[in-house]
């Protein structure tokens, strides 16, 4: 939270953007359902851009909004997560769709109908019962969600990427404590603003 409020919030406040929601799972009950809730509360026909706590956001990343206002955008991508380990940059089919719950656009009507789908379906599933006991896995729920019900609906990938991942100068992930190398964007370009945070970050 202090990365949230003292540095990603006023990165964002910098860049002219106003209409920002904190969600915080202050209750305890684990990133998989905070995340659905979250989609719950998402009201309106518009869409949101969903970012998680510990990214850094590029330069026009404002403008990048804009432009994407429309149907899914993913705005990160790590070469790792990506089917095959073979991203497919610019407009793609769901099953290609980025891996991109750091920095995500998806209309609100979607977003509800996500939450829908996992409290009335998927939660039940015998294959997705790891997962539910896990409390994580809220990306792979979105993925297979949005491949099952949305597959004519093809996403934009976007490259560059508007968010880098930088947890490995916050403390590390929590959620992901397995993960014993640095999850960087693939297609990041802004690196002067890492180098940027890193001064920030020793000075704090």
């Amino acid at each position: 939270m202090w990365y949230v409020e003292d540095f990603l919030v006023p990165s964002m406040r910098a860049q002219g953007i106003t209409n920002i929601t904190i969600w915080n799972d202050k209750d305890g009950i684990g990133c998989l359902d905070s995340c659905m809730k979250s989609f719950e509360s998402c009201e309106g026909d518009g869409g949101t851009w969903h970012l998680q706590d510990d990214v850094l956001i590029c330069h026009d990343f404002a403008y990048a909004c804009e432009e994407y206002d429309e149907g899914v955008a993913c705005g990160f991508c790590h070469i790792l997560f990506e089917p095959f380990n073979r991203p497919v940059p610019g407009e793609a089919p769901p099953i290609y769709m980025f891996n991109s719950f750091p920095c995500i656009r998806i209309p609100d009507p979607i977003a509800r109908e996500c939450a829908e789908w996992y409290y009335t379906d998927a939660q039940f599933r015998p294959e997705y019962q790891d997962w539910v006991k896990s409390k994580k896995h809220d990306d792979g729920f979105w993925h297979d969600f949005y491949v099952e019900r949305h597959p004519r609906d093809w996403v934009m990938n976007l490259v560059p990427a508007l968010v880098e991942h930088v947890d490995w100068l916050i403390g590390g992930s929590v959620v992901n404590d397995w993960r014993g190398y640095i999850c960087r964007a693939t297609y990041w370009e802004d690196e002067d603003l890492v180098t940027e945070l890193k001064a920030k970050l020793a000075h704090r």
